[in-house]
């Protein structure tokens, strides 16, 4: 890789934490905060074949195990698409005449991430926009990862029956589910039902490991908000 790119790569960075500064730096190409159990951000993903990258909007749990099960692969996963609807592939050389636009798409397609705390509502109504895209409508798998995050999130604000609707939810929408697609990420629906189930008789435990993730010290370098009801 040239210097220049080096260079370009660097002040890119900078400008994406300029103008989003909400965000800090997790990675030279991942700007992360960190919003009561979940991590969220941009990434900018490096596209090989044009030398240049796609902006992302991402959302990590912080409920896992530990950090590195957390970040290991993200509960939502949005490509920024432009004003004509297409998803951005802006080449290093030419950051400049694209990044205006790039941060007006993203104010209006994920404002979460420039709100200082983040309403539930708002969360939700992004996430249940997801369950429109095509991949998601004929994927089980991915819809079961969506209503995760729906789950997890309103566990951790604490208001049981929306922690109950959300579970009469995810029992009235999986009876169209495709279990054979489901099965090979998750295992048994049942077992998976059960495990969401038991999490929500056991918040405490929850409440303590995403505390214990935050305390990791690349964790605790992240600008931190609260999801609100």
């Amino acid at each position: 890789m040239s210097e220049n790119i080096k260079e370009i790569k660097k002040k890119i960075a900078e400008e994406w934490l300029s103008f989003v500064p909400q965000l800090s730096a997790f990675a030279q190409n991942k700007f992360y905060k960190v919003v009561g159990c979940l991590i969220i951000g941009v990434e900018v993903v490096n596209i090989p074949n044009i030398e240049g990258y796609k902006p992302h909007f991402v959302v990590y749990p912080l409920w896992k195990d530990d950090v590195k099960k957390c970040l290991d692969a993200p509960s939502l996963y949005l490509c920024l698409e432009n004003k004509k609807g297409l998803e951005f592939s802006i080449p290093y050389l030419k950051h400049t005449a694209y990044f205006n636009e790039a941060i007006e798409c993203l104010k209006k397609q994920v404002p979460i991430l420039f709100a200082e705390n983040v309403p539930l509502k708002s969360l939700f109504d992004l996430v249940d926009s997801r369950f429109n895209d095509i991949l998601v409508k004929s994927n089980s798998a991915q819809q079961a990862k969506l209503f995760e995050l729906k789950f997890y999130s309103v566990l951790y604000t604490g208001n049981q029956s929306q922690v109950q609707g959300v579970l009469n939810q995810v029992q009235q929408v999986s009876k169209n589910w495709n279990m054979q697609m489901f099965e090979m990420w998750y295992g048994k629906f049942e077992m998976w039902l059960q495990v969401l189930q038991g999490k929500a008789s056991s918040r405490e435990d929850f409440l303590k490991q995403i505390e214990v993730n935050k305390q990791d010290k690349k964790i605790l370098q992240l600008k931190s908000s609260e999801l609100t009801t």
